[in-house]
């Protein structure tokens, strides 16, 4: 059964005294907490100026746990062995960077669209964002759970169990910053061996220099968070009593501050900003609209994409195709006609028709007596006689006379 109560000798806390073996520093958390709390109107802001809501949501929700983190362990100075204090402070912080990295996932599917359909990873980019938000949800529950049993159990094997639960929450955090960080250069890479000409739609956005740092600075504050949780999971392999979990440096130095630096290079380089409009265009998934009617995607060809594929065609459609609904996909950008077949079910291809082709038949027309022939028509042809009757036709005193 969990309860929040101060630990004591009787229910076995981590350290004599508490949780900690440090007094906690009031000056360094109060800088922490103080930072934090700064870059919340900040994101508000750049959420709402250029309508980038879910992106603002979860870092502004990063940003507040990590304040009542820092909050929760300004107060175990005065009462280190308070089991609440020390969830508050343990939660704070570890849902905190979940919660912005989850942030930074978002921009994936988005990059992968924004360069052209035939450049993404998967077949839709949406399955990205289902696959983050699971690996996310499994992180909350598994760091949640685990620190409640390792802080408030009274058995030492609750408490093993509950640290092996917390280890697996950070081992799953890990797992989507180095899938998130692998799968983006693997994009990378095939954009450089890219055989195909990027989409024109968003040049605009693509080619901007501001987009291009954009992008590092996702990568730059992906890295740091990476670190941080490898720290992390490195820090509670021992226990909560190791030594890198009651070092006050490596918690202020190689967790708090990179948490922070993640967060200012995210703050000061929106993602709006390196998008614009384009970040809606691009989202994976759709809202509202009655022009889809398939859930899981919301982009389409642009228009020269389709204008290009059925310029591609070899004949045109046939009319005798039924019309699909007006709600469907398809009304939208048909589908190219089947191709030509044979009898024996072999493709074959139209050829363009010619007024006069060298195997065409002209037909004979024979003219009248007297009368010149027919322009196109072929002369008459002269009757056979006999030697006889080509003798009367010779006059002798014309040819002698």
């Amino acid at each position: 059964m969990l309860t929040t109560r101060d630990c004591s000798s009787d229910t076995s806390c981590p350290v004599p005294g508490g949780f900690l073996s440090y007094q906690t520093s009031p000056a360094g958390n109060a800088f922490m907490l103080a930072a934090f709390a700064a870059l919340i109107p900040i994101n508000t802001f750049t959420g709402v100026r250029y309508k980038t809501p879910l992106y603002a949501v979860l870092t502004t929700l990063g940003l507040l746990l990590e304040v009542v983190g820092h909050a929760g362990k300004i107060l175990l100075r005065s009462n280190p062995a308070s089991e609440g204090r020390f969830l508050l402070y343990m939660i704070g912080t570890l849902w905190g960077p979940t919660f912005i990295s989850a942030a930074v996932y978002l921009v994936l599917p988005h990059v992968m669209v924004i360069y052209g359909e035939q450049f993404s990873l998967i077949p839709e980019p949406i399955y990205c964002n289902i696959v983050f938000v699971a690996l996310d949800i499994f992180t909350l529950a598994f760091q949640s759970i685990g620190i409640a049993l390792s802080a408030t159990s009274d058995t030492e094997l609750e408490r093993h169990q509950g640290l092996n639960i917390l280890l697996t929450g950070l081992a799953l955090q890990l797992t989507s910053l180095a899938l998130f960080l692998g799968g983006y250069w693997y994009f990378r890479l095939k954009l450089s061996h890219r055989r195909f000409i990027f989409d024109p739609t968003f040049s605009m956005v693509y080619l901007s220099s501001y987009f291009k740092k954009f992008l590092l600075c996702i990568q730059a504050a992906s890295v740091l968070l990476l670190v941080r949780a490898s720290i992390r999971l490195a820090a509670f392999t021992g226990g909560l009593a190791s030594g890198l979990v009651q070092s006050q440096v490596v918690s202020l130095v190689l967790d708090d501050t990179l948490v922070l630096v993640a967060a200012i290079i995210l703050s000061m380089a929106p993602v709006g900003r390196a998008f614009g409009s384009s970040w809606a265009e691009t989202a994976p998934f759709t809202l509202a609209g009655d022009e889809s009617d398939l859930p899981l995607r919301n982009w389409r060809p642009s228009t020269s994409q389709h204008r290009k594929r059925a310029i591609s065609q070899p004949f045109p459609a046939s009319p005798m195709t039924a019309q699909p609904s007006p709600r469907s996909y398809h009304s939208i950008y048909p589908p190219p006609p089947p191709p030509l077949a044979s009898p024996q079910d072999k493709r074959v291809y139209q050829r363009a028709p010619y007024e006069i082709t060298p195997v065409q038949v002209v037909p004979y027309v024979p003219s009248e007596a007297g009368s010149p022939p027919l322009s196109g028509s072929m002369p008459a042809e002269t009757p056979r006689r006999t030697p006889r009757e080509a003798q009367k036709l010779v006059d002798p005193d014309a040819l002698w006379g």
